[in-house]
C-alpha cells in the first residue's frame, strides 16, 4: 500500500514527505534525547548524540525545507507554509544561540522548531494536492 502511494506520488509532493519525516524524527530525537542519553552511552549509541548527526539533521531539514517550500509557494501562493517554516528555523537558531538559560532549553526549542518545520511540510502537502487538482 505503501508502495502504490509513493508511486503515484510527484517528486516534488515526496520531498514534502521526506521532510516531514526529517522533521518528526528531528522533534523525536531532541525530546527523547537528554532522558535516554545514558541509557545510548551503555548500549553503543552516543553517536545519535554527536553534533556532527545533529548538524547534518538541520542541514538537510533547511535544504529540502527551503527548496520544497519556496517551490510550492509559487504554485499556491498561500504563505503559512513558509511562516511555519521560519518559525521552525528561528526555533532552531534559538537553541543553538545559547541565549538562553534554563535547563533543557537547546531540547525544548529544537524539538518545537522540528514540529513546526513537520506542520509546515504537511500543511505543504495538502496545498500543492488541492492547487494541483484545483488546475487539473
Amino acid at each position: 500500500m505503501v508502495k502504490d502511494l509513493m508511486a503515484n506520488a510527484s517528486p516534488r509532493l515526496s520531498l514534502d514527505r521526506y521532510g516531514m519525516a526529517l522533521s518528526i524524527g528531528c522533534a523525536i530525537h531532541c525530546a527523547v534525547l537528554p532522558m535516554a542519553l545514558s541509557a545510548m552511552t551503555t548500549f553503543g549509541l552516543a553517536w545519535v548524540a554527536s553534533p556532527e548527526l545533529e548538524w547534518s539533521i538541520l542541514i538537510c531539514t533547511f535544504l529540502i525545507g527551503s527548496t520544497r517550500l519556496v517551490q510550492s509557494y509559487r504554485q499556491h501562493h498561500q504563505p503559512e507554509c513558509l511562516a511555519f517554516f521560519l518559525a521552525g528555523l528561528l526555533s532552531f537558531i534559538c537553541a543553538k544561540s545559547g541565549y538562553f538559560t534554563f535547563e533543557y532549553y537547546e531540547a525544548v526549542f529544537m524539538t518545537v522548531g522540528g514540529l513546526l518545520v513537520a506542520t509546515a511540510h504537511f500543511r505543504n502537502l495538502r496545498l500543492a494536492k488541492s492547487a494541483c487538482c484545483a488546475t487539473a
